[in-house]
């Protein structure tokens, strides 16, 4: 008997322990996390003075749509701004009121590389010219060069027979420069085009390479391919059309974006074409949002400049990841007052609580939700992914506080809900008893519920990682606290048996996508990539708590 004592005491010991390390230790990594955004870093200056040229699209509006109309004043806006930090500007169409830009640039002391988009349709491409013949001609005098197609061979729309006639049509069509722009693996494996233009214009993205580049190699890998073109074409002058770096978005094996990270080569890159007497022109000048319908979340953060005209980084001096840091440590504060007031509000529901517990639970919460914030605020894109994912995370963080508040209550501490399988729960949804503190030795309907959305959420996400990951982002901060919950329930929730794999099918059915998922998917990034890992890591955890075997407490046996 006194050994049967001594095991139960320390089983409560060990418990007591989880219970808290858990929520402390998602608050610590959480906080170290925030303070990392807050350290500022010292970085290589860019040249002094005025960089070569950005590559500029109206930050709001998609200029190859019939339906745009961009306003006048809105370029005037934008290329003010430019004029104090670039000498040229790239522009990709002379459509939709984008033909207005070389007059402007005119106006505030910036140059142009007028574009001219090519596409799958020859009679738009036919209209494209025209038009920009018409343009190059009117504004001679502020222009640079005519560079027919952006990345079509990229892009399978042309052969290269087809774009090399459309490129000599527009040589015959004016005296100015003319150039074709793409990646330089196109150029590589169709050397006879360069025949056909007066230099040669190649993209360097060292993040989009099939085989990405970290930050710290980035700037040699780009060095090394624009040696690479200038070797393989001797006689031709070799322009940088498109290179940079994202600030936000997935990480593609080592390569991770970020602010400091897109500083730090934007500084370096800029500075040894400076040494080097190497033309360039960045990608981008703004940020587009509208691009993360074609290239995910990464596609709308490429800009110098964000959406709304403030520039991301100076050129000079130490940067930091997050200026706005200290939010986290303020929302972590908040939600630590906020968990220990509903829980002396439950007190006559719950009994005493455990303010500790209540404090550290609600501490990580606040920290983890202005993450969550940011996550959603550049990743959703439509009316309906906002829905979803706020379905998602105010399901997953009801959970989470639901069942840290009864574990915090003196009289929940020793029969604890369990969730009832989603079957069962529709099923009785006419009859079910919505309170916080069920009768005990029930199983809860509504924590049922709300773990079926989040295992919804999170089984989606693990399957488009692991069948179509290019464009889907990684988002941990989503779940991490519904799936630590639903790991301490299981743990310790000492309510009636839990259900069995078979008894909720569909649960389980949704444990093996997201385990198998978070396989897959790991298998694709690697280890190197330690968003991935702690995502796949988190699906893991889900998935074992889900389809482990039910066992029975000593008060079922």
């Amino acid at each position: 008997m006194s050994r049967i004592v001594t095991a139960s005491a320390t089983l409560g010991r060990v418990k007591r322990f989880l219970l808290l390390a858990v929520p402390a230790c998602t608050l610590l990594i959480s906080l170290w996390l925030w303070w990392q955004d807050g350290h500022r870093v010292t970085l290589t200056d860019a040249p002094a003075g005025k960089l070569d040229c950005a590559s500029y699209t109206p930050p709001h509006e998609q200029p190859l749509l019939l339906s745009s109309a961009i306003d006048r004043k809105q370029i005037e806006r934008d290329l003010k701004a430019l004029s104090t930090r670039f000498r040229c500007v790239r522009i990709y169409a002379v459509s939709n009121g984008i033909d207005q830009v070389p007059p402007i640039a005119r106006e505030v002391g910036l140059r142009v590389l007028l574009g001219l988009w090519i596409g799958i349709d020859p009679v738009l491409n036919q209209k494209e010219i025209e038009h920009g013949l018409e343009v190059a001609k009117r504004d001679h005098d502020v222009i640079d060069a005519v560079i027919v197609g952006n990345e079509v061979l990229l892009r399978r729309e042309q052969t290269v027979d087809r774009l090399a006639a459309l490129i000599r049509q527009v040589k015959a069509g004016t005296d100015l420069p003319v150039t074709y722009a793409d990646v330089w693996d196109f150029w590589k494996q169709n050397p006879q085009l360069a025949k056909d233009v007066d230099f040669l214009t190649i993209h360097l993205l060292p993040y989009w390479d099939d085989k990405p580049t970290g930050i710290d190699e980035a700037l040699a890998h780009t060095a090394s391919i624009y040696g690479e073109a200038k070797a393989s074409f001797p006689d031709q002058r070799v322009f940088i059309g498109e290179t940079g770096w994202p600030s936000q978005g997935r990480q593609r094996v080592g390569a991770v974006p970020g602010r400091v990270a897109q500083a730090r080569f934007i500084r370096e890159f800029t500075h040894w074409a400076g040494t080097e007497g190497i033309e360039y022109n960045l990608i981008e000048a703004y940020d587009q949002p509208w691009k993360r319908a074609q290239e995910g979340t990464v596609g709308g953060y490429w800009g110098l400049y964000d959406a709304a005209g403030i520039p991301k980084f100076p050129l000079q001096g130490p940067v930091e990841e997050d200026p706005d840091w200290r939010q986290g440590f303020s929302a972590a504060g908040f939600g630590a007052l906020l968990f220990a007031a509903a829980g002396l509000a439950l007190s006559r529901r719950l009994g005493r609580p455990n303010l500790p517990l209540l404090l550290l639970s609600g501490a990580a919460a606040g920290a983890v939700a202005v993450m969550q914030w940011r996550y959603l605020d550049v990743t959703n894109r439509t009316t309906n992914e906002w829905v979803a994912s706020l379905v998602v995370v105010a399901a997953g963080s009801l959970l989470y506080a639901w069942i840290q508040l009864l574990f915090s209550g003196a009289k929940s501490r020793d029969s604890l809900p369990q969730p009832e399988g989603v079957y069962a729960a529709f099923r009785s949804l006419d009859h079910r008893e919505l309170r916080l503190q069920p009768p005990a030795g029930s199983r809860h309907r509504t924590l049922g519920l709300l773990r079926f959305i989040v295992l919804a959420g999170l089984a989606y996400v693990a399957v488009g990682l692991a069948l179509d990951p290019r464009y889907r982002g990684f988002p941990t901060c989503l779940y991490v606290l519904p799936v630590l919950a639903l790991m301490l329930l299981a743990m310790f929730g000492r309510g009636p048996r839990r259900l069995r794999p078979r008894e909720m099918a569909e649960e389980t059915l949704m444990a093996a996508l997201i385990g198998s998922g978070a396989v897959i998917s790991l298998l694709r990034e690697g280890l190197v990539n330690s968003p991935a890992s702690g995502l796949a890591g988190l699906c893991v955890v889900c998935a074992t708590v889900l389809l482990w075997p039910g066992r029975r407490t000593s008060q079922d046996q």
